[in-house]
Formats: structure tokens, sequence, C-alpha cells
């Protein structure tokens, strides 16, 4: 990219970015709905998991749940943020691309409002969580209660990355709300975690995000030390509490969430195109 182009992309950036926080601090609802999720969630978890399922000597496979409980919630709070984001404004964003309005500087510029808004929903139900339930630190790459913080951030961020997309497919929020709800159900059917997959379903595991912040989840806490006591073939090699697994659990995260935006902007440049035309 030229200079002279990158630094108006960087402008039109700039603009989106801030609209696009004044939109959601105007929208009282809105903004309500975004703070009150992790709170919710967290009383959830308060009234779910038991708090020593990690530490307690006796063999359960309450961890397990505990952590795709947080996994899941993350997952769906991150969609539910983003999939009405691009729909809602879609004539308004291809106008405003007919005078010369980057469409990747609205997507990204969609994604970072996003990004900084889950900063503070991960920091809640993430650090809500370990306040609960007594994890173990294991110290891989950070203290594991930022490890949780940093996988539950990527969970939320790649999921709205997805709600992205899925909000650049569909004209309205109405008719994006199936498609919704049909990945939500995805996430958990395909996830491996309630359901041993394999075959064509182990193939599509693979772009599921509830199933790799599982895996950074597990990696973290150690999860296979709880499941191997109990024989039942819960425990898995994606759950070791190795570097290399936590870190190939982000990387995935961080993929589907770039392969998600570039995707984004290419459904509306090919919708503009043919507006144009």
């Amino acid at each position: 990219m030229q200079p002279v182009k990158f630094l108006k992309f960087l402008r039109q950036f700039v603009v989106l970015l801030e609209r696009n926080l004044q939109l959601i601090w105007n929208d009282k609802l809105l903004l309500a709905s975004l703070t009150l999720q992790s709170p919710f969630m967290v009383l959830v978890v308060k009234l779910t998991a038991d708090p020593n399922c990690f530490t307690s000597n006796l063999v359960n496979i309450g961890s397990r749940t505990a952590l795709f409980i947080l996994a899941a919630m993350a997952t769906f709070m991150g969609t539910l943020n983003s999939y009405r984001e691009i729909c809602r404004e879609r004539e308004i964003i291809l106008r405003e691309a007919s005078v010369g309005v980057s469409l990747p500087a609205v997507v990204l510029s969609k994604a970072a409002v996003l990004l900084l808004v889950e900063v503070l929903q991960a920091a809640i139900l993430a650090f809500g969580f370990v306040s609960i339930v007594h994890v173990p630190q294991n110290h891989l790459l950070l203290e594991t209660d930022m490890e949780i913080f940093i996988t539950v951030l990527l969970t939320m961020f790649s999921s709205s990355c997805i709600g992205l997309l899925i909000s650049a497919l569909f004209t309205s929020g109405e008719s994006a709300i199936l498609a919704v709800l049909v990945l939500m159900i995805g996430q958990v059917v395909f996830s491996n975690i309630m359901f041993t997959v394999t075959g064509a379903a182990a193939t599509i595991s693979n772009i599921i995000v509830c199933r790799w912040g599982m895996g950074a989840l597990g990696a973290s806490t150690d999860l296979n030390s709880r499941m191997a006591w109990l024989q039942a073939g819960l425990d898995g090699p994606m759950y070791d509490a190795t570097v290399e697994n936590l870190t190939h659990s982000w990387q995935m995260l961080g993929l589907i969430s770039v392969v998600c935006l570039v995707a984004a902007w290419l459904v509306l440049q090919i919708a503009f195109d043919k507006k144009k035309a």
C-alpha cells in the first residue's frame, strides 16, 4: 500500500472507530447489554461450577464442565456482540463506499471496537471465573489466570469476527439470527467436548472456536491430570499442559479471526460491486 493511500486508510479508520464508539455510547440499551453480559455470566458460573473441581481429591469431571461453560460463554458472547454490526448499517456502508470510504477500514473499525469492548468483558468473565473456581497455577507462558484471560479474549474476538462475517452476509439482524442459532449449536456439537466427533465432523471441528478455546483452557489448567484418573476417554492430546498446545490454540483462534475479517470485507466488496453495476 502506497504511503498516501495508507494515510487515507488510517484517517478513515480513526474516524470510523470514533463513530462506532459514539454509536455504542449513545445507544444506552446496547451499552447496558454489553456491560451486563459478563457479570451475568459470572453469576451463572457461581451457580453452576464446583469451586473445588480442580483441587478436590474426588475424581469427577467438574473441571472439564467448568472450562466448557467458560469457553462456551465466551464464544456465544462474541457472536452476539457482533452479528448485527454490519447488516444494520449495510446501506450506509455501501453508500459511503461509493464516495471513497474504504471497506477494509469499515470492517477493521468494527473489529477494533469489538476488541476494546471485549477486553473489558473478558477481564470480568475470566477473573470472575478464577475468583470462584480454584484453578491450579501451572505457569506455561504466564500466570495461569492471565493465560485464561487471554484465551477468553481470543475466543470472544474470534467469535465476534465470525459474527461480523454473518452480519456482512445478511441484510438484517432478523435474517441473521437463524444463522447465529445454527452456529451456536455447531459450536457445541462440533467442539469435540460434549460429543466425540470423527470423519467429516472432525474436520469441521478444526474451524470451531469453542474447540480451540477449550484446548487452550485445558492446556493452561492441565486438564488431563484430572481426566486421566477417570480412564473414560475424556482426556485428549489437545489438553496436554504444554506451551505448544497453548500457543497452537491461540494461533488457530487468531487465524479464524483473520480469515473471517477478510471474508467479511470480500462479501461487502461483492455487494458494493453489484450495486455499482
